[in-house]
């Protein structure tokens, strides 16, 4: 119940003798003797958060999903109306701005890492500094060439300028005063009180609910003075040999004494012999009467909701099917990742567009990738496209890598639908006229009735 919590954290540094005697009784992770009281106030530390098995699994859970979206610069498509991926000339060698962006974004930002790694660290820094910061490098033209992941070391609020700093080809560089134009900036959810710079979440909830970290340290503090087996072995006293411990010979007053010492010893020991006795008998509750099990699983249902994360996909509930899954995921992507994607989006929008480009051009990630493993859901939604009419044949088999078909760029409807009031949906359809026989072209009847 310690490890949980006390990971989180670690031990704030100390000067001087102190630190030196510190240091013995401390191990690599920072954690060593105290009450939970001084473990849970320590410094946060994003390490040491990581070693928690469910804090790891709903990071790397956020991190990757939203590492699959694909992130397209689009341009408005004038004949169609709608946003397509703005790529340039397929045909042509030369390679238009659009082609650049979407290669940056992608493939290769920068030449250190991948798209999809550049985006996965992003919501990593995110949860787990606060904020997630990418540099743009322009080129004199003021063009995009690389976008960096960075972290910050501080903001001017004033100046509207961060301290950067990433790691490029050759090494790490330093940037003094990036303006805020060429900074790309998520921050997490909490933010302090400028409201500009994010929390972590690890640290805000350490840090604001005092009332639960209260709670958590009464639980711990019943659980070392209790939570073990405790048990009083008795020897019994054999033939005419009088015993070490004779209660009769006692007065009020040396038992009051020797009561007093034998609790000191339970508390220390978890067994305490004791001669003259006939008795074994347990003096203390086991664990599972102090539901301190049920106290461990409320905890990991604080980190499920700290990172709005449910707990079947944590691999938390060993109750769990496939329609959970289901719904699990399904709620996870609606209320977790859709708003991390819309807010990458709006970032993205307004640092590398402008006013002129809105309407025009726009960011998008593409959620595409989520449903290439999930066949019968991917069947389903195409379907329904090609029955509403918004896909064909051919743009759903570019999907799929498979080549076009003689026809199939010709759009479906479906015709189950009609006009309210219609003679379809009362069932009383007008029936068509009869057309009349076709009558022969004069002079043809005699001609006909000569040759029979």
């Amino acid at each position: 119940m310690d490890n949980f919590f006390r990971h989180w954290t670690t031990r704030k540094r100390e000067t001087g003798t102190a630190a030196a005697s510190a240091t013995a009784a401390t191990n690599t992770n920072g954690e060593g003797s105290g009450s939970f009281e001084a473990n849970i106030r320590r410094p946060y530390s994003p390490g040491a958060a990581l070693t928690i098995s469910a804090v790891y699994r709903a990071i790397e859970l956020r991190a990757k999903t939203v590492g699959q979206f694909q992130m397209q610069y689009q341009k408005l498509n004038r004949e169609g109306g709608n946003f397509v991926p703005d790529i340039g000339d397929a045909m042509s060698s030369y390679a238009s701005n659009g082609q650049r962006m979407n290669y940056l974004l992608q493939v290769a930002p920068n030449p250190v890492m991948t798209a999809t790694h550049l985006m996965q660290q992003l919501i990593i820094n995110k949860l787990q500094l606060g904020n997630g910061f990418v540099y743009i490098e322009r080129d004199d033209l003021g063009e995009v060439r690389y976008l960096w992941l960075a972290t910050c070391g501080g903001y001017n609020q004033a100046a509207g300028t961060y301290n950067l700093s990433y790691a490029g080809e050759h090494g790490v560089v330093n940037i003094a005063a990036a303006p805020a134009a060429d900074v790309i900036h998520i921050p997490n959810t909490f933010r302090d009180q400028n409201g500009y710079m994010g929390i972590p979440t690890i640290r805000y909830a350490i840090d604001t609910l005092s009332m639960i970290a209260t709670q958590k340290a009464q639980s711990l503090e019943t659980a070392a003075k209790g939570g073990r087996m405790k048990l009083i072995i008795g020897e019994e006293q054999t033939g005419d040999t009088p015993g070490t411990l004779a209660f009769s010979m006692f007065n009020k007053q040396e038992m009051d004494k020797y009561a007093l010492e034998v609790q000191e010893k339970l508390y220390q020991n978890d067994v305490v012999a004791l001669r003259a006795l006939k008795s074994v008998q347990n003096i203390s509750m086991s664990a599972q009467d102090q539901q301190l099990v049920e106290m461990l699983n409320m905890s990991l249902d604080d980190v499920a909701r700290y990172f709005g994360t449910p707990r079947a996909l944590l691999m938390m509930d060993s109750n769990s099917h496939y329609s959970t899954y289901q719904n699990a995921t399904m709620e996870y992507l609606t209320r977790t990742i859709q708003p991390d994607v819309e807010e990458i989006e709006e970032e993205f929008t307004r640092k590398l567009l402008n006013v002129h480009d809105f309407c025009r051009r726009r960011f998008h990630m593409c959620e595409q990738p989520l449903l290439r493993l999930d066949k019968e859901a991917q069947a389903k939604v195409d379907q329904l496209r090609l029955q509403a009419g918004t896909a064909t044949v051919n743009e759903l088999r570019k999907q799929y890598d498979m080549p076009s078909v003689e026809n199939g760029d010709t759009v479906y409807i479906s015709t189950n639908l009609a006009e309210l009031g219609s003679d379809k949906l009362s069932g009383t359809t007008t029936p068509a006229a009869p057309q009349p026989a076709p009558q022969p072209a004069p002079g043809e009847e005699g001609q006909k009735g000569g040759e029979q």
